[in-house]
């Protein structure tokens, strides 16, 4: 019975409703949007520099990292072992390392990543990036080479680039490559210096037969922390070093931390004003029922039972205006997923200087909008507290006068 009146109440006075349940919309639809937008751009260069790139584990010999030396290379066979880990997904080895290419009379100091094209990670993440010509093979000397440095030194696929660095213990390395492909790694200072090239060509190119600088280990299902835990026990720490994508790009974590930390400020600044904001209503529609609640205990309605029946709106409000919120707010973080929001002028160049793409798409984690949702919830219980303590403290006389 008591439910049953409060489903009536809600729908006697429609604008009253109508009012709540709106401020309730507006604060799910804003908070989700926000939240989604910040782990969106988090998870955006996540995916830029660490899961086309660098990879969430690698593993180096030792001293590699402070000094990227050819000389720092491992023999590949020392980690077979590491295949039959039950943490790990995969284990693709590559060569990187630095060298001067020529085009006719442009000259520009670039990275050579060496990759094994014929595992399908690899394949993956570079073939989606292709953008023009056609991805490495076994037999040819063809290389891949960034779209910003084809703009730079004005290449075409089928032109050729010579290399010259220095090899393996102190030899020459010197070569003429074919490009064959331009590929776009999402990442504006990866594309200005990067070249892919075949495994197999990197080590004849360095002279590094048989071996590797750097190891990408791919953690399944993406728990990273597990699989590097994993390694660290198996591995021999004199010889070899672990490291994940925090401890490689520390900047990285720092921007990410500062701004999550901003994020949570603004978002503390938001729920503020939603809260003011859902109070402010509260406190007009209890005054315009204050005449009503009085007249109730009037004729011998029992306070606890005005209250429940309060309560039961305040619950059926809040659960319509959290479920219409979601259901609004979906499709809108669903679209700028899909297609995010495109950063131009001079943010644009802010945000590529630092070696970002300059896109900002939404998260379509389900967490953030169930956490932004029950946030909203609980915040309008807590409001509607202020409907509860004023029925309890009612004085009949003095509020059918008022």
């Amino acid at each position: 019975m008591e439910f049953k009146l409060a489903w009536r109440n809600i729908f006697r006075n429609k604008r009253r409703s109508i009012i709540t349940i709106s401020s309730i919309i507006f604060a799910v639809i804003f908070s989700v949007t926000m939240r989604s937008l910040q782990h969106g751009a988090y998870d955006n260069m996540l995916k830029n520099i660490v899961g086309n790139y660098l990879g969430y584990v690698q593993i180096h010999y030792k001293g590699f990292w402070k000094e990227k030396t050819i000389d720092n290379s491992y023999y590949i066979e020392d980690l077979d072992s590491l295949n039959n880990d039950p943490t790990v997904a995969y284990i693709n080895h590559r060569i990187e390392g630095f060298a001067l290419a020529s085009h006719e009379k442009e000259s520009k100091p670039v990275v050579i990543l060496g990759i094994n094209q014929t595992a399908k990670s690899e394949q993956t993440q570079i073939k989606n990036s292709l953008i023009n010509g056609s991805f490495l093979s076994n037999e040819s000397n063809g290389i891949l080479i960034g779209k910003g440095l084809q703009k730079i030194m004005n290449i075409t696929i089928g032109d050729s680039l010579i290399f010259l660095s220095q090899g393996f213990q102190g030899s020459i390395a010197s070569g003429i490559y074919l490009v064959i492909g331009i590929v776009d790694l999402k990442t504006p200072d990866l594309n200005k210096r990067t070249v892919i090239m075949s495994l197999d060509n990197a080590q004849d190119f360095f002279g590094i037969y048989h071996m590797a600088t750097s190891a990408v280990i791919g953690p399944k299902n993406e728990k990273w922390e597990k699989t590097e835990k994993s390694i660290l026990n198996q591995l021999d720490s004199s010889k070899f070093e672990v490291m994940n994508w925090q401890q490689m790009l520390p900047e990285l974590k720092q921007l990410i931390d500062v701004d999550r930390a901003g994020g949570t400020f603004v978002l503390i600044i938001l729920y503020s004003i939603l809260t003011f904001s859902l109070f402010g209503t509260v406190l007009m529609l209890a005054e315009e029922r204050n005449f009503e609640f009085g007249v109730l205990v009037a004729i011998g309605m029992r306070k606890s039972i005005i209250t429940r029946i309060s309560l039961y709106e305040t619950l059926i409000m809040s659960v319509a205006g959290v479920i219409l919120g979601l259901i609004c707010v979906i499709p809108v973080v669903t679209y700028f997923h899909f297609f995010p929001i495109n950063l131009s002028g001079q943010m644009q160049e802010v945000v590529e200087q630092f070696g970002f793409e300059a896109i900002i798409p939404t998260s379509l984690d389900p967490w953030i909008s169930l956490t932004q949702a029950l946030i909203v919830f609980a915040i309008t219980l807590v409001v509607n507290l202020y409907t509860l303590i004023k029925i309890k403290n009612i004085q009949p006389t003095k509020a059918m006068r008022a």
